[in-house]
Parts: C-alpha cells; structure tokens; sequence
C-alpha cells in the first residue's frame, strides 16, 4: 500500500478508476438491465429526487410502467419514473401481485422496520417476481463510522460531499449483513438468486490524498482476497417471489 501514498489524488483516481470503471451505481444498474424486460411493471421503492442514480433503459427493454414510491415529496422531480406516490414502504398503497420487478437503492439501511418493509414489497411483486438491493454492508468503516457519530454530523458531511439534504437520512443499518438480508428474504417468501459483496472507489475518503490513498489501498486488498469479503462496502442482492 505504501507506494500508493507517493501519488496525488487525481493521478490516483486516473490510475485506479478510469472512465471505463464500473462503480457501485454502474453495477447495480447492470443488475436491474439483466432482470428488467419490456412491458415489465416496476417498482422504484425509496426513489427519492432520482439525482443520486440514474437507469435508463433502450426501446427494447424499456418497461411499460415505473412507479417510484418515497416518503417525501421528492419523487415529483424524478425523471426515472413514469409515476409517484408518497408512502411508506412498511404500507405500499398498491394491490397483491402489481409488480414484475422492484429495485432499492440505499434504502435498507435507513429501514426502522425492515421485516415489514420486505413483507409489502414480497406482497406486491407477482409470483416469480424479483427485489433488487443495493445497500451499505454494516461492518465496513464507513458504515462502522456512520453508526457511532451523531446524525447531524453525518448530515453536515454529505452536504459538504454534495448530497442534497433531501436526500440523506438517519441510519440504523438493520438489514445490513448478507446472512440477514438472507433472512429478511426468506421471510417474505423470497428465494436469493443473487447476493454478493464489492468494494468500490473510496469516495468519502477523497477529502485528502492521505485519506483517499489508504482507501484506495484497502479497497484493492479487501477485493482481492475473498476470505475479507466481509469487509467490503456494498451488498448487492436479488431475490425471488416464490
């Protein structure tokens, strides 16, 4: 690693992460396009403003309906989805069986009631249908550090990052390990098709090149070796509606 620390934070990010990299964003979004088919109904669960993620999707693909439901009034300003609704996830205001596919970006970790929340979205797929995750992994350093500091802290910091303040919320990290994500599938009667662990540009590090450089350098460790999967960032999963 210590020879990472001899270059600049640019020269870093140019060597490490090119364009072509494909961050967490660009992965999940690879995810969504392998289970979405035209004429699919889905659902955008905690779509927020859409500014933090973008998907589109070609002609061929494209779906024939996207819902994006929020607790705010956020998903009015969303350009990913054809409608919104304000609600809460724990309480969908949508018929049994309404949705092939629902996706969830950065969500779970915010969830006070993850058990119900799974239930209403297991409720409102079709059978067959699939829930995509995208979500912190509890035990990394970033998360470690978010749970210890207080809200407002983490408020201030991600304003600094750039985040809209609409957009950051308190954290509880309760569905936030893979075996309990396993769990909560299960419980809503969903089989795991997918569930896998990645580390990804350390970007609430690149305040300084010291900080940006470690993480750089944790990163290619912890993705390298699979035995320190558990370490990584980003939980991505999809289950199925049996």
């Amino acid at each position: 690693m210590m020879p990472i620390l001899r270059f600049r934070k640019t020269e870093l990010r140019e060597r490490f992460y090119p364009p072509q990299f494909r961050g967490m964003y660009d992965r999940f979004s690879d995810v969504i396009h392998e289970y979405v088919h035209r004429g699919d109904t889905m659902l955008d669960a905690g779509c927020g403003s859409g500014r933090v993620f973008q998907y589109q999707f070609d002609e061929t693909q494209k779906p024939r309906l996207i819902v994006g439901v929020d607790v705010t009034d956020e998903p009015k300003g969303n350009r990913n989805i054809d409608a919104a609704a304000r609600a809460d996830l724990a309480a969908l205001p949508f018929r049994d069986a309404t949705f092939d596919i629902a996706i969830s970006s950065h969500v779970a970790e915010h969830l006070t009631q993850p058990e119900r929340v799974f239930g209403e979205l297991s409720r409102v797929l079709k059978p067959g249908g699939r829930l995509l995750i995208l979500t912190p992994n509890r035990w990394h350093y970033v998360t470690v550090s978010s749970a210890l500091l207080p809200h407002a802290f983490h408020l201030k910091f991600n304003q600094w990052r750039g985040v809209d303040a609409h957009d950051i919320f308190p954290t509880v990290y309760r569905a936030n390990t893979a075996s309990r994500l396993r769990s909560l599938y299960d419980g809503a009667s969903m089989d795991v098709e997918q569930l896998y662990q990645f580390e990804t540009e350390p970007e609430y590090l690149a305040f300084s090149t010291p900080t940006y450089a470690l993480g750089v350098g944790f990163e290619r460790i912890v993705n390298r070796f699979g035995a320190l999967k558990n370490a990584r960032v980003n939980l991505l999963s999809v289950g199925r509606k049996r």
